[in-house]
């Protein structure tokens, strides 16, 4: 059994087929996988900790917006109390004393009422305190209508100039009588934005870009902390409006607000809540950046412990690497002299670690070796002395056999050499015929024989027509017809008659249109000096290697175009073919797994030397191939 290495052969195809990674590289390598798997660990954790920190951020606007929103409900609630306390008292059912009990009545409503009015049931107001000097009617207030039909509290926005009556917001509770039948109903109009709500006021936690808006249902700003917002319409009214419908509260980022309003657009946190006890929401709005100030300032610290670590990792690294490379390239470089014969330079390492016990035993082998070898040289020069002595008498005899040797191991190979190159001749010879009878004369002699029986079986049957058979023996013509046109491709392969009538170039041109033909491949010819016959068997390898370079192009190259250079020297003659096909690396075909040359190859190299001719290939991936033949004139 042949031991796997043994061959030095297999050894050195194994050395071109699977290059060694020096202990460089290796380290290298680790250090890299080791930085990609910590970039990984940093970027996964990173992300994380960004992630938690914008959603717990983000979370915090929406109880900003639910705490504004809760207290406006708180706010709401007390109202309704408040007036609904009001409303009840016997005092509303006199109408002459309305007046006297709206002024007995506002101060303690106007901790959030800025004017009072009872209106009656046509929503016409019929007195109200502080007085107004013009009429004034509710009856296109959907609050108004809804209190006036019996429900105990309604609030909603205020559509009229604020400097009627101070404020764009009302509340209405109904008056009913000893019968509890409304009679009419008690309307204040609320200041949202009075130091005594507070929430739009003092804010908490907005920062210095952060705004607070009350919105109602078509998107009209009731309140705000910007007191130039109050009255205007906001942007985003169809999501405000359905997340209130919906009494959903939410939190995004907004890229392109502000739009329709005085302010510029910028990137802002939105986060809403609605209100439990009105069609109203909150929105508490606030920069982008301000807002994920901390998230970015966490991730600047990250990013910054994330280079200060790899850094640091690669600096160990990289030390410990040269502690063990250094040491390992002067033990090769030593090695190497040893190998070429250097025994006289000591090993300079020193150390007591492994390394350093590998270095100084060594070093001992270098000095018994080097010992060795001198002891060795006297006994050889020794035993020179003594064979000389011995062999002086036979020196003749053993120059003449000599000579009789090399005459006879040089007719011994010149005779392998000549055999070996014919039996190879014919043997490619054979395998080309062989393989064109198979791929197309065989081919086409099946398909015959394939339609002979299937009109022999319709005969059988009765069913071939006059019209199957004439078109059963057309196809028989045809195949005829294609079965003689490949013999004669084979007979033209076999020798073109062109090439000993007319020359190379004519033989060559009329090979290439026929050839070139088949695919659509584009070719042409290029001449530099004076076109001349060669000798017959220059021409024939000429011929045959052209013709197989064209072969392999149209085969494998999956070219569009080749081009034929022929230049004529005074003592020699230069073919070039190139192609624009996909090109190959000459190294992985010239070499099968079994250790041969590639047959194509092989052969047309063959065929130039067999004429004291050169033969090259250049070629590399997506860049065509160039093949390139020089012969003399003469024939060797």
């Amino acid at each position: 059994m042949t031991r796997l290495g043994s061959d030095p052969a297999q050894a050195e195809y194994a050395r071109a087929r699977y290059p060694i990674v020096g202990l460089g590289a290796k380290m290298a390598l680790s250090v890299v996988l080791g930085s990609v798997l910590l970039i990984g660990a940093f970027g996964y954790l990173g992300t994380l900790a960004l992630e938690q920190s914008t959603q717990r951020t983000l979370h915090e606007r929406v109880l900003l917006a639910q705490t504004t929103a809760r207290h406006l409900d708180s706010l709401l609630a007390m109202i309704e109390e408040v007036l609904t306390d009001h409303a009840a008292q016997e005092w509303w059912r006199q109408p002459d004393q309305l007046d006297a009990a709206l002024e007995r009545s506002y101060p303690r409503l106007k901790f959030f009422a800025t004017r009072v009015f009872v209106i009656n049931r046509d929503a016409q107001v019929v007195a109200a305190y502080p007085p107004i000097t013009s009429p004034l009617s509710f009856d296109q207030f959907a609050s108004v209508s809804a209190a006036l039909s019996g429900q105990p509290f309604a609030a909603s926005r205020y559509i009229r100039p604020l400097d009627v009556t101070g404020s764009s917001t009302i509340a209405v509770v109904p008056i009913r009588d000893a019968d509890q039948q409304v009679r009419a109903a008690l309307l204040v109009t609320l200041n949202l934005a009075s130091p005594n709500v507070r929430a739009f006021t003092h804010p908490i936690g907005l920062g210095e870009t952060g705004y607070v808006d009350l919105v109602d249902l078509g998107g009209t700003i009731l309140a705000s902390t910007r007191a130039a917002r109050i009255g205007s319409s906001g942007d985003h009214q169809n999501f405000l409006a359905t997340q209130i419908r919906a009494q959903q509260q939410s939190v995004a980022q907004c890229h392109n607000c502000h739009r329709a309003t005085e302010l510029p657009p910028q990137r802002e946190i939105l986060a809403f809540a609605p209100l439990e006890r009105a069609m109203w929401g909150v929105t508490v709005r606030q920069s982008e950046a301000e807002v994920l100030a901390p998230t970015h300032a966490l991730q600047t610290r990250l990013i910054a412990l994330w280079l200060f670590t790899v850094a640091i990792g690669l600096g160990l690294v990289f030390l410990t690497t040269r502690a063990v490379i250094a040491p390992v390239q002067a033990l090769t470089a030593a090695t190497r002299r040893i190998a070429e014969g250097d025994l006289s330079t000591p090993l300079q390492l020193r150390g007591q670690d492994e390394i350093g016990v590998l270095a100084q035993s060594l070093d001992t082998m270098r000095a018994r070796l080097q010992d060795a070898i001198a002891e060795i040289r006297a006994w050889n020069s020794e035993l020179d002395t003594r064979v000389h002595e011995q062999t002086s008498e036979c020196q003749a005899a053993r120059v003449e056999i000599e000579q009789l040797y090399v005459e006879l191991r040089h007719k011994e190979h010149t005779r392998r050499e000549l055999l070996h190159r014919i039996i190879t001749a014919q043997e490619e010879e054979r395998k080309r015929i062989a393989r064109e009878l198979h791929d197309g004369t065989s081919q086409i002699l099946i398909g015959m024989v394939y339609r002979l029986e299937r009109a022999a079986e319709m005969i059988a049957r009765g069913k071939l027509r006059a019209s199957e058979t004439r078109a059963l023996m057309e196809q028989l013509r045809e195949l005829t017809q294609m079965a003689r046109t490949e013999v004669n491709y084979v007979i033209l392969n076999l020798r073109p008659l062109l090439l000993d009538q007319l020359g190379l170039i004519p033989a060559l041109r009329s090979y290439a249109e026929e050839r070139c033909a088949e695919t659509g491949l584009t070719w042409n010819i290029r001449i530099v000096g004076e076109p001349r016959r060669l000798a017959p068997p220059i021409e024939a390898a000429l011929f045959r290697t052209t013709q197989e370079a064209v072969n392999n192009t149209v085969r494998h190259a999956r070219a569009r175009h080749i081009e034929f250079r022929f230049e004529y020297w005074h003592d020699h003659v230069r073919v070039q073919i190139s192609d624009d096909g996909q090109g190959f690396e000459p190294a992985r075909v010239e070499f099968s797994r079994n250790g041969a040359r590639g047959l194509g190859l092989m052969s047309m190299e063959e065929r130039m030397k067999a004429i004291g001719g050169e033969f090259a290939i250049h070629s590399a991936p997506g860049a065509g191939a160039t093949i390139t033949m020089t012969a003399p004139i003469e024939a060797p």
